[in-house]
């Protein structure tokens, strides 16, 4: 059916608008509403990702790749069967993160990222959030992220 996808930074209130949307869906008009998130925490190219950055040990072409890699098989392996039964899937992040984290702050290009991601889906709707940068630092300082990267341009950009 529609892969929606809520893109924001880190901070700004992704999950909650997550949450919200799915329920008004599931309640008004869709019957199967299905909540993911990117990257994902249970798959092992999710975790790899996660690792690479919350270590920083990885350039931004290495990280770029194992955040593709996750999405171009949480693409084919979730979403898209779901898609076919006619559900609609929700998302926390999808392509737009990439673009933004490893082709803008990470300097690749978007085009780069954009080639990296080539096999993934692309949502049939984006949701962008858009946070004062001082309240998304109060909500990542407060500890309720379960993670949030340090760099302060994430927020600039």
């Amino acid at each position: 059916m529609y892969l929606i996808t809520v893109e924001g930074g880190d901070g700004s209130g992704k999950g909650e608008a997550v949450r919200i949307l799915a329920s008004l869906a599931n309640r008004l008009a869709f019957p199967n509403v299905h909540v993911t998130h990117e990257p994902r925490r249970h798959s092992e190219l999710g975790k790899l990702a996660l690792s690479a950055v919350s270590k920083g040990e990885n350039t931004p072409l290495e990280e770029a790749g194992l955040f593709a890699a996750d999405r171009v098989d949480h693409s084919h392996t979730w979403i898209r069967p779901r898609l076919l039964k006619g559900d609609l899937v929700i998302s926390d992040r999808n392509i737009h993160s990439s673009l933004v984290y490893q082709g803008v702050v990470g300097d690749l290009g978007l085009e780069q990222v954009a080639k990296m991601n080539a096999a993934a889906m692309i949502p049939d709707l984006v949701i962008w959030i858009d946070c004062d940068p001082s309240k998304a630092m109060k909500r990542i300082n407060s500890g309720t992220l379960r993670m949030a990267g340090e760099k302060h341009e994430y927020f600039e950009t």
